[in-house]
């Protein structure tokens, strides 16, 4: 049997049906979805490239730390609000020493990234969506905690470093 689930995201409601629980100047670095279904391993290599292996270091970074969101996998009202935040989607300054990162389909063309930062001391949820065949994401959410969108007026998601 499926689920639908209807989410609302700063006013804007979405259907999905439920089956289960480096940057670069020449623009975002989208993950291409063939034939419009997206799979958990396109979901998750598109959250390796929200947050990058730190060539300097390897830790793991975010894309936008330096506050250009220009070149970030992110659609465009992410990017406005994170750029009106003048924030990041780890909501962290310094680099993570662990990430991990696992995913879910919600519908044929959105799925959740679930990214574990800092040895799992702070969770974003990265909220997936397909525009003209391309994977990019729309919200970040913390520990799955809806109250705790991009959007929502206040954001603490009780973060690590």
């Amino acid at each position: 049997m499926r689920k639908l689930i209807i989410v609302l995201f700063a006013g804007v409601a979405a259907v999905m049906s439920a089956c289960g629980p480096s940057q670069s100047t020449a623009g975002p670095a989208a993950t291409p979805s063939p034939s419009g279904s997206v799979t958990t391993q396109q979901i998750a290599a598109l959250a390796e490239q929200v947050f990058p292996k730190l060539a300097q270091d390897g830790r793991y970074g975010v894309c936008g730390l330096d506050g250009n969101v220009s070149a970030c996998p992110y659609t465009d009202r992410l990017k406005a609000r994170l750029t009106e935040l003048r924030q990041t989607l780890a909501r962290a300054q310094n680099p993570s020493d662990t990430r991990v990162v696992t995913a879910e389909i919600m519908s044929p063309d959105a799925g959740i990234a679930h990214v574990k930062l800092f040895g799992g001391r702070q969770t974003v949820d990265l909220w997936v969506v397909q525009r003209n065949h391309a994977l990019l994401v729309d919200d970040s959410v913390c520990a799955g905690r809806k109250e705790t969108s991009i959007y929502a007026t206040f954001v603490a998601c009780g973060a690590a470093a």
